[in-house]
């Protein structure tokens, strides 16, 4: 196996570990906050799902870069101005900002929820579409837009799952 189909392999695991994990820390997060008290058990799946996303975002930002160092050093500049690598680059930067804020409580849940499931996502796509036919603007307004869906959306199921407490007390 040669350097740049590894630096690939291990990227797409960084991603698959990413995006599952951002997906499982944020069911877990919305069924142990059903009934307002995060038991032992509701912490430590939570934990695990952290750190499994944590891992993914490890590995995909040392992958990444040595995926860039290896087109640098092939003298391959052509990916290095697409449109495609630096939205990619701008969103995985969020996710570490995000992760970072969340971390230090300085992020409204609500919000680094919302955040950390549109950009693993989005992050996801971007890599798997080839020949994206969108400018840099294009995709930012869209990923913005979809992490105010993905807020809405998270919101609606939080009141729902606030109104069957309710209900059931």
């Amino acid at each position: 196996m040669n350097l740049h189909l590894f630096l690939v392999f291990a990227h797409i695991v960084g991603v698959v570990l990413g995006t599952g994990g951002a997906t499982f820390a944020e069911i877990f997060y919305l069924k142990a906050k059903r009934d307002g008290v995060f038991e032992p058990l509701e912490v430590d799946y939570l934990k695990t799902s952290y750190f499994v996303l944590r891992v993914g975002l490890f590995i995909i930002v040392l992958s990444g870069f040595g995926l860039l160092v290896l087109l640098r050093l092939n003298e391959f500049g052509d990916p290095l101005l697409g449109v495609k690598l630096w939205a990619k680059l701008l969103i995985v930067l969020i996710i570490v900002l995000n992760a970072f804020l969340i971390q230090a409580r300085k992020m409204p849940m609500w919000l680094g929820s919302s955040l950390s499931l549109t950009s693993w996502y989005t992050a996801t796509i971007l890599g798997l579409w080839r020949g994206i036919p969108y400018s840099f603007g294009q995709i930012i307004i869209f990923y913005l837009l979809s992490v105010m869906v993905v807020a809405y959306v998270l919101h609606i199921i939080d009141k729902r799952i606030l109104k069957s407490v309710t209900i059931k007390k």
